[in-house]
């Protein structure tokens, strides 16, 4: 039972290394190859290709220091005979054979000769087809010295209502949708449009007063999200129809929970307006969402807790501000960065050599020192066994096992945000099921654009009194969304990952 065992092992180890040394090389090349018998009595695989009307048998066998007897009946049934591993005695174990024998290592050299014997002229001989058309590309990589640049040029190109029009095209058939040349038309001219005035308000230079900033972010926003509509197939086909959710107000509203206060200012959420049915079309849960505003503090008891936020939370679901945060406030941080554990995965690969896990450790990192397991816990995604680690610094660890199951990469399984600024943070969502960056963003640019208009002694204090300090936080934000949302909405309204670097960086 043991051998049989062994053999089991050592053919399953020969078919791993055939498929990376022959099979996958041959494929390469336009072979169709295949292993055609697998043989446990001398342990050794046949495998045939064929291309262009050329057809070659070989064989592989699990070792050099096979039996001679079986090196005979190997080479009986193919025309070359090679073997897995180190070279052995050769010579001892195949003396008598008519065929040639070698290393696996040295099939590249036959492939060589293969690949010239079937070609025709300067063509692979035989009828191979035409490679198929390929699908849309699902990332796009922009190289510049100022990385933002090319993000905006990219986002005024499809100002163009021509290349609008390509775009939703190309979206529509990526996703098997059809759409008359009546919906093309109107979605791509409401796009353009919407993507003109997003660039009218997020780049007027000439405003640099912090006031005058929240307020064009914010509105440049709001047309980013109607582009992002458009551009979904199955979105509005019309501005009008965004414009019908836009007469129903912001969706947002903001109530003072302590008065003068500025970090305790709430922000809500009701179910008629732009904001809900912007999350409506990008597929967010609409959760419990109330009806309508409360109108004083105390109403707020009688909301589902998850459906406002305050303004100092806000900031705290902002990682890139963590350093401020830290400083100004003293609750918890809304994030962690999730790293690999390469302690508790030590007999596995982060890069999935041997059999895929569809579980691995990931180490929870939360630098403010603030966050308890059971804060972990609610983090999003499918994540059990949260156990607190020692750690050399202030910052807190938590070791968590994350369930990738039918996923390659256990990252994969959750829901990180990365930005110039940030890579691979875990950020709770706000709202019930809010968890888009960009849609958190826009909250708390909503919540600070009312208090520039409507809030003018908070403002006023936040000018040049008493919060000053949150001047500082506030313009550290609005430097983050100028140049992390427009790359995020490229990305949404052209449906690609989108990779915005310098040339020759890593990352």
């Amino acid at each position: 039972m043991n051998s049989d065992t062994g053999a089991k092992q050592r053919l399953a180890l020969l078919q791993q290394d055939a498929e990376r040394n022959i099979l996958g090389p041959l494929r390469t090349h336009g072979w169709v190859a295949e292993v055609e018998r697998i043989v446990e009595a001398g342990e050794y695989l046949i495998i045939s290709a064929e291309r262009g009307g050329q057809s070659h048998r070989i064989g592989l066998l699990y070792t050099s220091a096979t039996d001679n007897r079986v090196y005979k009946t190997l080479a009986n049934q193919v025309e070359h005979v090679f073997f897995n591993g180190a070279s052995y005695m050769v010579e001892s174990f195949a003396h008598g054979l008519d065929k040639p024998v070698g290393s696996s290592g040295d099939f590249h050299a036959l492939l060589l000769q293969w690949n010239a014997a079937s070609t025709d002229g300067k063509f692979v001989a035989g009828d191979l087809s035409e490679p198929t058309p390929s699908i849309r590309s699902q990332s796009r990589t922009l190289l510049s010295d100022q990385p933002i640049d090319a993000v905006w040029l990219r986002l005024r190109q499809f100002q163009s209502v021509t290349l609008a029009k390509r775009l939703v095209v190309e979206r529509a058939r990526s996703d098997g949708i059809e759409l008359d040349d009546a919906v093309i038309k109107t979605k791509a001219e409401g796009l353009a449009y919407a993507l003109r005035n997003a660039t009218d308000y997020y780049q007027a230079r000439e405003v640099r007063n912090v006031s005058q900033r929240v307020l064009n972010l914010y509105y440049g926003s709001l047309s980013f999200a109607f582009a992002e509509m458009l551009a979904l197939p199955k979105g509005p086909d019309t501005l009008s129809e965004i414009e019908n959710s836009t007469k129903q107000g912001h969706g947002l509203y903001t109530i003072d929970q302590i008065e003068g206060s500025l970090e305790h200012l709430v922000v809500g959420i009701i179910r008629s307006g732009f904001f809900p049915a912007w999350m409506r079309a990008i597929g967010v849960p609409a959760g419990d969402i109330p009806e309508r505003k409360p109108r004083q503090p105390k109403d707020l008891e009688n909301l589902p807790s998850d459906s406002w936020i305050s303004l100092e939370q806000l900031f705290a679901s902002i990682p890139e501000l963590s350093d401020l945060f830290h400083d100004i406030f003293e609750s918890k941080p809304r994030w962690v960065r999730p790293t690999y554990d390469n302690e508790a995965n030590a007999s596995q690969s982060i890069f999935g050599e041997g059999p895929p896990a569809t579980s691995s450790y990931s180490i929870f990192v939360d630098d403010s020192g603030r966050l308890t397991k059971e804060d972990i816990a609610e983090f999003p995604g499918p994540i059990t066994q949260i156990m607190p680690l020692a750690s050399p610094n202030s910052a807190r660890h938590f070791r968590v096992a994350v369930d990738h199951t039918g996923k390659e990469y256990w990252w994969q399984a959750l829901d990180l945000h990365d930005s110039p600024f940030e890579r691979g943070a875990l950020i709770l969502p706000i709202l019930g099921a809010v968890g888009e960056y960009r849609a958190i963003c826009v909250v708390l640019l909503y919540a600070l654009s009312i208090v520039v208009r409507y809030r003018p002694g908070i403002w006023r204090r936040v000018q040049e009194g008493d919060l000053d300090h949150m001047r500082v936080l506030i313009e550290a934000f609005l430097a983050v969304v100028e140049r992390v949302l427009p790359e995020q909405f490229l990305e949404k309204i052209t449906g690609q990952r989108i990779f915005a670097k310098q040339p020759g960086s890593f990352v």
